[in-house]
């Protein structure tokens, strides 16, 4: 395989369907697909399991529940890359369970990281929430890509070069849900500290749970109900 695409799971079922179904038919070429449950209780792992047993998968690990040091990517991304140690690829991507990519994202991202050698990370997912949380510095053309320049970039689709983990390491785990704990922002405070720009090119995924948590927000806020903020995904 020359890439090998990750899809870190745990809970929301039907979200892992709506989403793994999608990328498998929107992901064609030479593409292996690894998937990590952490440690789901319920049936998102039935679907996987299945696609396995039918070779639309090629990997899959599934944590028993209460194993799993923490259920954000940065376990997730630490099994798979360590299960793929005898893999040759190219290039490696992750991808939440509740984003469902769109025709030609994963051509768009090797294009990016072939012609702009300077960025080591490109990130499929940008709208307007993400461009407030992630202000771009800069936009490059690459023919008909816009390609925003920024800081920090959301994790929900990242696609990286195949020495990717060799020259950064993986990300660290135990550190809970903090910047150090979770890998866009590791990540991203690593590129900084390199003075490393991340590549974003948005239009080529839904980010279908949290656009779903926002509507849930905004109708709890009609009805009157006192709303914290948004649920974390």
């Amino acid at each position: 395989m020359t890439t090998w695409v990750l899809m870190t799971i745990r809970e929301r079922a039907e979200f892992t369907r709506r989403s793994l179904e999608v990328l498998l038919e929107r992901t064609p070429g030479d593409v292996g697909f690894v998937v990590v449950d952490n440690g789901s209780r319920g049936a998102a792992p039935d679907l996987p399991y299945s696609l396995l047993r039918h070779g639309r998968i090629h990997r899959l690990i599934c944590n028993a529940t209460d194993t799993v040091p923490q259920w954000q990517k940065c376990f997730a991304i630490q099994q798979a890359v360590k299960l793929l140690e005898t893999e040759r690829y190219q290039y490696f991507a992750w991808v939440d369970n509740d984003v469902q990519v769109m025709t030609g994202w994963l051509a768009a991202a090797k294009k990016v990281l072939t012609e702009i050698q300077d960025v080591d990370v490109c990130s499929m997912h940008n709208d307007e929430l993400q461009e407030k949380t992630h202000p771009t510095i800069e936009t490059r053309r690459l023919g008909q890509l816009s390609v925003r320049l920024k800081a920090s970039a959301n994790g929900a689709l990242w696609v990286v070069r195949g020495d990717f983990f060799r020259k950064w390491g993986l990300p660290p785990v135990r550190k809970g849900i903090t910047r150090e704990g979770t890998e866009d922002w590791y990540y991203s405070d690593v590129m900084r500290r390199y003075c490393k720009m991340i590549a974003v090119v948005g239009g080529y995924s839904d980010h279908i749970g949290q656009n779903c948590s926002l509507r849930e927000r905004e109708s709890r806020i009609a009805k009157g109900e006192r709303v914290e903020g948004v649920t974390p995904l």
